[in-house]
């Protein structure tokens, strides 16, 4: 403002200061914005200057032009602004439609953008003209845009190179001579390069692209020049912040070491590492030169609290509604510890289950996991009951790939059996044990465990029964699970992708226990659909399980509210559970809908709602189900 505090009182200057204000407001879309300065004498010749403001309404963009504008639809390039025509619905919930003038200059090099990706080295973009409407409500925008015409790419070369030869750096180059330029993939040429030298030790290696355009041929040579820089060692690792872990802790998972080259791909490895613990709110891994050729790797975390007590409730279609109490300390001692006690109470079932886990035992590739549970659940034609145990011992076979073996003994008992119930469920009325073991290998390269955004998991489940170990049920079963996540260009949209198949069988003349069989239907395998309702079921409506399973997903992953890590999914699911008389085929169930998922402090929270695509009979149209403490 021209006036200032402690000054003789100048009219000239409240109103200048008035006028300033104004069109600071008017920057910002306000041109309806009044201010007004009252002067209030006070004692001992002193003034008081009080500037009324009336905002009024925010302008709207009625209409956005593109002169010039030939090549591409008007769509196209609204699709990359920040600034957007004001729509009825969509501008009532969000700003859309709404004059940011800070982000002209902004949308300009959007625009400009989107057109060098597209070939246009030679495009030129004008700041646009703003037409106020006469009761200064809308605007309209006027961006003038010459394109010139489309290049592509005669040669690709590098200079300044040592470390590798031409023809290493070029073998899985994105630029290829006679494609059309793309200003992106020249990033993403940088990047690879920058990423090739950066495992090797060149971590402060510097690539630039320089363009030799020709409009004469309308080619470009695209050229980048290497800076290599030194090969960098790591002198020493600090650790930060870590008030509760101890450092062995945070040190078995880093992948970068004292007195070794320093690999940029160990330490974005290490990131994720260090976050997928679920200790620490924040983690950062940051190289500091000491040396020429040395640098001090400074990691830093924030901690968070891994010590949790909840109380909660919950619905699905297996049991009902359900109280649920949870307590865990998920970094025992600041060991890395796992200590869960579990216990839910629903109409239907009651579980409660103790869990201890040593996730490195003497901070080695091996961990160490022990269960013991008690389940009831009635599933309405029966009543099942179990008690038992495991022991896990699981191996990190390489950074990707991990193994589990597990030995399990349980007691199951089959009681209050309805008259309408399966043969096959009445036989197995009574007393029955398990005893065996489980196993299972897995590739798993999600960059973030709880909400990924890239990777995959793909791996082999095995389980096994024999009454040489004192048990009763003799079966054997296994399960192939793929997963796969691809993230999408805009708006941190992924793609996800899941594949099931599993089978079960007896052999030594005992059948398949129930407890082994698949129950295919609900919010983890086919969700619109109850419990087991996707796979056999009899005349009369009971579930009966099959032996075999087949089941697809697919999803569309959007973020709701980012900072509080909720999202919100579109799916698809595909998939039924077989009899023991049906052979696997691709006549499956089908259903879609919407699901919510929030990464809260008390651990994964899920809420679905699906629809069935394929409704038979007196089936429901539609199912919800809210799930707690675990991740699709």
């Amino acid at each position: 403002m021209t006036l200032k505090n402690q000054v003789f009182l100048d009219q000239q200057a409240t109103k200048a200061s008035a006028e300033k204000i104004r069109a600071e407001y008017e920057k910002s879309g306000y041109h309806k914005a009044k201010v007004i300065p009252i002067i209030q004498e006070l004692r001992e010749s002193r003034n008081r200057v009080t500037f009324f403001i009336q905002e009024g309404a925010r302008a709207k963009i009625d209409t956005i032009h593109f002169a010039g504008m030939t090549v591409f639809e008007k769509k196209d390039l609204l699709s990359v602004m920040a600034n957007q025509e004001w729509t009825p619905f969509l501008s009532l919930i969000t700003d859309a439609g709404i004059l940011h003038q800070e982000e002209l200059s902004n949308d300009i090099e959007r625009i400009k953008e989107y057109y060098s990706n597209r070939g246009y080295l030679d495009v030129q973009v004008g700041t646009p003209a703003i037409e106020l409407s006469d009761d200064k409500e809308s605007v309209n925008l006027t961006f003038r845009v010459s394109e010139g015409q489309p290049y592509t790419v005669q040669t690709v070369r590098y200079e300044g190179n040592t470390v590798f030869e031409d023809a290493a750096l070029a073998r899985y180059s994105f630029i290829r001579p006679d494609d059309v330029f793309q200003r992106t993939t020249v990033r993403e040429e940088i990047s690879r390069v920058t990423d090739m030298y950066g495992a090797e030790g060149y971590a402060f290696a510097e690539v630039t692209p320089n363009l030799s355009p020709n409009p004469d041929t309308l080619t470009t040579d695209l050229t980048f020049t290497i800076k290599e820089g030194s090969l960098i060692r790591v002198r020493e690792i600090h650790i930060t912040g870590n008030d509760k872990t101890r450092d062995n802790v945070i040190r078995r998972e880093l992948r970068v070491d004292e007195q070794e080259v320093l690999d940029s791909a160990a330490v974005k490895r290490s990131f994720q590492r260090l976050n997928n613990l679920n200790f620490f709110e924040t983690v950062e891994l940051v190289p500091e030169h000491v040396e020429e050729d040395k640098v001090d790797v400074q990691v830093r975390v924030k901690e968070k609290p891994t010590g949790q007590f909840s109380i909660g409730g919950g619905f699905s279609t297996l049991d009902r509604f359900t109280a649920i109490a949870n307590i865990t300390e998920g970094n025992l001692f600041g060991l890395g510890y796992l200590v869960r006690i579990r216990c839910q109470v629903g109409v239907r079932r009651t579980i409660g289950v103790l869990t201890f886990r040593n996730p490195a035992l003497f901070d080695g590739p091996t961990s160490f996991q022990a269960d013991g549970f008690s389940t009831q659940t009635n599933f309405l034609t029966y009543w099942e009951e179990r008690k038992g145990g495991t022991v896990q011992w699981g191996r990190a076979f390489s950074e990707y790939i991990t193994g589990s073996f597990t030995l399990v003994g349980e007691q199951i008992r089959i009681t209050n059996v309805a008259n309408n119930a399966t043969s096959f469920i009445r036989n197995q009325l009574g007393d029955q044990s398990t005893t065996g073991f489980r196993s299972s290998i897995f590739r798993d390269t999600r960059d973030f465990f709880q909400d990924p955004r890239t990777g995959s998991r793909t791996g082999l489940r095995l389980g096994f029964g024999t009454d040489y170990l004192g048990g009763t049920n003799n079966f054997y079963r296994f399960a192939l699970d793929g997963l796969k996540y691809i993230p999408l260009p805009v708006w941190d949209l992924r793609m996800a992708f899941r594949g099931r198949i599993g089978m079960a069988d007896g052999y030594s003349g005992s059948s398949v226990p129930l407890t082994e069989l698949f129950f295919v239907g609900g919010i983890n395998t086919m969700r619109g659909f109850q419990f087991g309702r996707a796979g056999p079921v009899t005349d009369t409506g009971t579930l009966a399980g099959g032996n075999k399973q087949l089941i697809f997903n697919t999803e569309l992953i959007f973020p709701v509210l980012p900072a509080a890590k909720l999202n919100g999914v579109l799916f698809f699911d595909y998939g039924k559970g077989f009899a023991e008389e049906e052979s696997l085929n691709f006549n499956l169930r089908k259903a879609t809908g919407l699901e919510v998922r929030w990464i809260s402090p008390f651990g994964p929270l899920r809420a679905a709602w699906g629809l069935k695509l394929d409704r038979t009979g007196r089936e429901q149209s539609s199912v919800f189900e809210f799930s707690v403490g675990n991740v699709f």
